[in-house]
């Protein structure tokens, strides 16, 4: 996986008055932490952080610049707090320290490719309740995305995490986690007690009335 350098500076003041000049100049208040030293206030440069986050390369390695060596400043994104309709307006970033030498836990998006026999030829409805995966590997291996093809898939079939491999990769999910899953079409509910009730009714008016004659043909 390609390494992306990021332009970054050390966060020199601090409260909103502070904040609020710094994002007006471009610049998005962040912290670097690691496990062998103290967290690092910094600021990430706008611009470059949203290209990264719309070209979906959030789960890249960052090169944050601010340490002695190139490997002191390796990161991946933690967690982001951004404007809840500007998709690229961030508020806050978190950067977690990765030793290259060493594997690191991380979340990637899960994408789900093909249409399922099941839903081209039996009307089925295909449902991948988890967006994201928790993987482990080597920082160097850690890939874009988890990919699964739900091609193949007929009516009331899924894919598991234990039906998934990926080279030099641990998913660290249960295995039992349903990824993706084709169910059967089901009639609406509202609709369904229309029929019965409009069928029980018919029924009841079809019928004689208990003790009443039956009725005479006319000639």
């Amino acid at each position: 996986m390609d390494i992306i350098n990021l332009t970054t500076r050390e966060r020199s003041g601090t409260g909103k008055s502070y904040t609020r000049k710094a994002r007006a100049q471009g610049w998005v208040p962040a912290i670097y932490y690691g496990h062998n030293f103290e967290p690092v206030k910094i600021e990430v440069n706008a611009k470059e952080f949203a290209a990264i986050v719309r070209n979906k390369k959030q789960t890249h390695l960052i090169n944050l610049g601010i340490g002695k060596t190139e490997n002191d400043s390796i990161a991946v994104i933690r967690e982001t707090q951004k404007h809840v309709i500007k998709d690229n307006i961030f508020f806050h970033i978190d950067f977690m320290h990765v030793a290259m030498n060493e594997k690191v836990i991380v979340e990637v998006p899960l994408e789900v490719i093909g249409t399922p026999i099941g839903v081209k030829e039996g009307g089925g409805v295909l449902g991948h309740p988890i967006l994201h995966v928790k993987i482990e590997c080597m920082p160097a291996n850690i890939p874009e995305k988890v990919t699964i093809d739900v091609s193949s898939l007929n009516l009331g079939q899924s894919i598991h995490v234990r039906d998934v491999s990926i080279p030099n990769v641990t998913i660290k999910e249960s295995p039992d986690e349903v990824l993706a899953v084709v169910t059967h079409p089901t009639r609406d509910a509202a609709a369904e007690t229309a029929a019965a009730a409009a069928e029980a009714a018919t029924t009841t008016a079809a019928a004689p009335a208990k003790g009443a004659a039956p009725a005479k043909a006319k000639k």
